[in-house]
């Protein structure tokens, strides 16, 4: 949630851990490959976990996973995280969305650039290249079919779920270490400055809200032309735990987003009972429905307690839409028409 593991990877995770679950009675022969270095990885029964290879990163991706599969030639390479490598036979990936080819402006620093032309690289490439792309929402869907027609008659959506949050046990000595908050009393978000998570926005809006206190977790860069106010606490990346408190204990959740293939911290909120405000851009109304309070993420001059006026329904059906164990089923299901394509 708010430590150092993304959404994309959070997908990755989850995914892999309900497709073991649902491999109890099936005959698939299932491996995680991961790098010497990996670390934090699920309890597997059904799935063999492989460290493999002598490089890292990119390396690792490029080099050791292609190596491994020229030597298994009836294995099928699937790509849970974004890229994949070039140079193999087809296989299956996962793209949660485009925002490298279609938002060129958020990326401005060398870094960035290169990121962006990487990423761009390997959009291209894939959607031309595999047997299958999975995507997380309807939105990321048509966004690819737009900006890469090659993908269309392959391209499917296997979505995100929130039922890891039940695995949390929420910290009960989180006042411990965040006095400054109060139960009831701040709104919570999870975001950075990086402009489509559009943590801007939520300074902004703390500029024209004085009295109130928001608590924003999780990486915070390119803060060197803003100006943080007194209200705003900066909490950098916190343990699953202490989200999960600070989830359930704040007035509301808040998710600026410009930009979203998916969304699932707002999604983690609702399923933890906070209250959400959530940004009415991209994939974020078809993921959240009618149970979430929207907002302008290009408009900071709001009055946040009007917004939680708005009569919202409740979450349960927005939540039973979205199930590891049935993305998982679908995700098998699209790794075996694989062989047979």
């Amino acid at each position: 949630m708010a430590d150092a593991q993304s959404g994309i990877v959070r997908y990755g995770r989850e995914m892999v851990k309900a497709m073991d679950s649902c491999l109890t009675e099936s005959n698939d022969e299932v491996v995680l490959l991961i790098p010497p270095n990996a670390l934090d990885i699920p309890e597997l029964r059904n799935i063999q976990i492989l460290r493999y290879g002598k490089h890292t990163g990119i390396l690792w991706e490029q080099l050791s996973l292609p190596r491994y599969l020229r030597n298994h030639p009836k294995g099928l390479c699937v790509n849970l995280c974004n890229v994949a490598p070039f140079f193999l036979r087809p296989g299956l990936t996962v793209i949660h969305d485009i925002m490298y080819k279609v938002n060129p402006s958020h990326y401005t620093t060398l870094r960035n650039r290169a990121s962006r032309f990487w990423h761009m690289l390997q959009y291209r490439y894939l959607t031309w290249h595999e047997k299958r792309i999975i995507t997380d929402s309807e939105f990321s869907l048509l966004e690819i079919q737009k900006h890469y027609p090659t993908a269309r008659s392959k391209i499917g959506v296997i979505p995100c779920a929130w039922q890891h949050v039940q695995e949390y046990a929420c910290s009960e000595d989180w006042q411990e270490r965040y006095p400054f908050l109060r139960s009831g009393d701040f709104y919570f978000s999870l975001a950075t400055l990086a402009k489509n998570k559009n943590g801007t926005w939520l300074i902004d809006v703390a500029k024209r809200n004085p009295d109130s206190i928001f608590a924003i977790a999780g990486r915070h860069y390119e803060t060197a032309a803003v100006t943080i106010p007194s209200n705003v606490r900066m909490l950098g990346f916190i343990s699953d735990a202490d989200a999960c408190a600070m989830i359930q204990h704040c007035r509301a959740f808040i998710y600026p987003s410009l930009y979203e293939g998916f969304g699932l911290p707002p999604l983690e909120a609702l399923a933890l009972g906070a209250k959400v405000i959530s940004s009415n851009a991209t994939s974020l109304p078809e993921v959240l429905g009618d149970c979430v309070h929207y907002i302008s993420p290009y408009d900071a001059d709001i009055d946040l307690d009007k917004v939680l006026l708005q009569q919202v329904k409740e979450p349960e059906h927005t939540l039973s839409r979205y199930s590891w164990e049935k993305s998982a089923a679908l995700m098998l299901a699209a790794m075996r028409s694989c062989y047979t394509e």
